[in-house]
């Protein structure tokens, strides 16, 4: 009679078994890893087209789209403080006091945003203004957040005028080498004064007066926007700035607020021009992984002050038009097609691939 006992594994075996289930892992990671970037990207899409269709409402309320910055064009508020109300956030809202100086006249009484009460508001991880596939990041090692979303100030610069500085002849794409400004559904520094002398020689940011007598971010009407609200962006998507003093995505603060279309989108070569704030230590040679993110902190006529398009999402950005739909743009596109998409009066006939 045979004696009765259960027959174990040879280590040959065990590491049979084990070697097979590290393939399985092996092949399934890939699988989950896709799966998680589609959840991101599907919630950064609706995170726009809640931006989108909240400008759109906020346009219903006044008769015109939200101001990109406030009248003084730096730190008493941007486009993230009056959208507030439109994306479910009217407690928030009701915080923050002196939106563009407005019931204030002694400049040093003027709450910025990281003054209270208002780092109420800044000192908030807001899940509408952070693109899961990006990492949150503070602002310098403080408490500021940074976010993920910046609107739409045209086919050329935050000062809104044609490039090179004075170049005429050209096209809102690029003929020639002048790329004429052709409008844009928010204004941003658009103060005459700003442009003397190349652009950053004057206090464009109202830093050193009352900024009530500004005269930046004055908000469009939706006839202004001849192009059509489904061609012409809202929104869209910068990375936020991942090393101290990287100041890209503090949306706060009027300088990074916004984006232009003058270069493609995740651009590892044309900078950011974050004139008036930072671009961290390693920004300005770009980063050693994928995507690179160039900067440089030098307003030219030639390349002025600007921050691109940027994302995490594989290949390409999300967008969001100004008619609330939301798009997702290859990285390829072409740079022509995207100035025009910049523009909300330029007359080009748009076909995002």
């Amino acid at each position: 009679m045979r004696p009765f006992f259960r027959k174990g594994f040879t280590l040959i075996e065990l590491l049979v078994v084990i070697a097979i289930i590290a393939l399985l892992i092996g092949m399934l990671l890939p699988a989950v890893q896709k799966v998680r970037a589609a959840a991101a990207r599907m919630k950064c899409t609706n995170n726009m087209k809640q931006i989108s269709l909240g400008n759109m409402n906020y346009e219903s309320a006044y008769g015109t789209f939200i101001p990109g910055v406030s009248r003084n064009g730096c730190c008493w508020g941007t486009w993230t403080i009056p959208i507030l109300p439109y994306v479910e956030q009217q407690s928030l809202f009701n915080i923050y006091v002196g939106f563009g100086g407005q019931g204030y006249t002694v400049m040093g009484n003027i709450p910025r945003y990281g003054a209270a009460p208002n780092n109420g508001i800044s000192d908030q991880r807001l899940s509408i203004y952070t693109c899961p596939s990006d990492t949150p990041q503070v602002w310098n090692g403080g408490t500021l957040t940074m976010n993920s979303y910046v609107l739409n100030a045209g086919n050329t610069s935050l000062y809104q005028v044609n490039m090179p500085f004075g170049c005429t002849g050209g096209s809102t794409v690029g003929a020639i080498g002048c790329v004429s400004f052709g409008g844009a559904p928010f204004n941003w520094y658009d103060d005459p004064a700003a442009l003397a002398a190349g652009g950053d020689s004057s206090p464009v940011d109202y830093t050193g007066g009352n900024p009530a007598t500004g005269i930046m971010g004055k908000p469009q009407t939706i006839a202004s926007i001849t192009d059509g609200t489904s061609n012409t962006l809202c929104v869209s998507e910068v990375i936020q700035g991942p090393s101290a003093g990287d100041i890209r995505g503090f949306t706060w603060w009027g300088g990074a607020a916004g984006f232009t279309t003058y270069q493609t989108p995740n651009n590892d070569i044309a900078p950011d021009v974050m004139t008036g704030g930072g671009c961290g230590g390693a920004s300005i040679t770009g980063y050693a992984t994928k995507p690179k993110m160039p900067c440089t902190l030098t307003s030219t006529a030639s390349l002025a002050r600007m921050q691109l398009v940027r994302s995490r999402h594989d290949g390409g950005v999300n967008v969001g038009m100004c008619d609330g739909s939301v798009r997702f743009v290859a990285d390829s596109i072409d740079v022509a097609t995207w100035r025009a998409a910049g523009t909300s009066a330029g007359g080009e006939s748009l076909a995002i691939p």
